[in-house]
């Protein structure tokens, strides 16, 4: 049986013991050692005076949060840990909900897919915190158990669930527009990869977080699936002073990099968390998709090797600030993305 697991560390105040989880997983929380720079007492340029905008929507922003100006219906379909259904950050965004692993709950109990969420589509009320863009409309389909870990075949159906939308019928307006996946594994079987083709062939956008296993080395490859598939945009994750995360995956599939790291979003029991890891990287990308989608319409999904504006990835590429070595690298792929 093949498991899939999700890619963030907890905020933690020391360093802790890896957890042994089933089957031989792990999940390493971070200490803060590991974080990197983003001094929360420096002042950045691109930092607004908004309290309900997190730090790595202003860095994307460039301190000119417009998210919540657009009202066109883009749905955004979360494969994740399921998502807290009550938030009253979430709760009138989400369209649709439904557990991809038989367990009949989408509800989130584990706040991976809470959190996730909150950077993608928190509504703007004036609280807690408000997403890439505040007007989307939320698919939540839980396709990982409680503990973060999955099997391939229900992130399979999770897929198949975004593609044919509410109404289970493929080619209709309720289709998902995007596919955000914050998990992975070194290994997947053909039948996840099939199921990314046939919804990268219906026109979905397809993001995934590029894993944490990152040596801190760009010429080295770290693989994680389904980022690494050529049908879906991987993302790395950057912190405060726009350095690339030690845990960070890089490699030839690196598309692009976005914040990821102590990022605060929305959380279980209506709460507020602060997480590190591509997981919370690949969010913003998928919040900007929508946005850019949300402004300019459908657009062809578009190649890893794009850089005109008429695609979606193309368009990622073209705006994106292009840090590190000259045009594309290992590490940060085309750049931060920019809004």
């Amino acid at each position: 049986m093949f498991f899939l697991v999700v890619a963030a560390f907890p905020i933690v105040t020391n360093a802790m013991a890896l957890n042994s989880g089933r089957d031989g997983f792990v999940i390493y929380p971070g200490p803060p050692s590991w974080l990197g720079g983003g001094d929360d007492t420096t002042t950045y340029p691109w930092q607004d005076d908004d309290p309900e905008t997190p730090w790595g929507i202003e860095r994307v922003f460039n301190g000119n949060y417009d998210g919540d100006q657009p009202t066109t219906s883009v749905q955004v379909a979360i494969l994740d840990t399921g998502i807290d259904l009550d938030h009253p950050d979430l709760a009138p965004n989400i369209a649709w909900a439904v557990d991809a692993t038989g367990g009949g709950n989408p509800n989130d109990v584990n706040g991976h897919g809470t959190h996730v969420a909150g950077t993608i589509g928190a509504i703007r009320d004036n609280a807690g915190v408000v997403g890439m863009y505040a007007n989307v409309d939320i698919y939540a389909i839980k396709v990982l158990g409680n503990g973060g870990r999955g099997d391939w075949g229900d992130l399979a159906t999770g897929i198949y669930l975004a593609c044919a939308g509410p109404d289970g019928v493929e080619g209709n307006a309720d289709d998902a527009d995007v596919i955000s996946m914050s998990l992975g594994g070194s290994s997947a079987p053909q039948e996840v990869h099939d199921a990314i083709i046939h919804a990268y062939n219906m026109g979905i956008v397809i993001v995934a977080a590029a894993g944490n296993e990152g040596d801190g080395d760009p010429s080295t490859e770290e693989i994680s699936y389904p980022a690494a598939y050529a049908e879906v945009i991987a993302v790395g994750a950057t912190d405060k002073d726009d350095s690339i995360a030690s845990f960070s995956n890089t490699g030839s599939y690196l598309e692009v990099a976005a914040p990821g790291v102590s990022i605060y979003s929305t959380y279980k029991n209506g709460g507020y968390d602060t997480l590190s890891g591509t997981s919370m990287a690949c969010p913003h990308v998928t919040g900007l998709v929508a946005l850019i989608i949300a402004i300019n319409g459908k657009m062809p999904v578009g190649t890893f090797d794009d850089t005109g504006t008429d695609t979606i990835r193309g368009y990622l590429h073209s705006t994106a600030l292009d840090l590190g070595p000259s045009g594309w690298d290992p590490a940060y792929g085309y750049g931060l993305i920019q809004r």
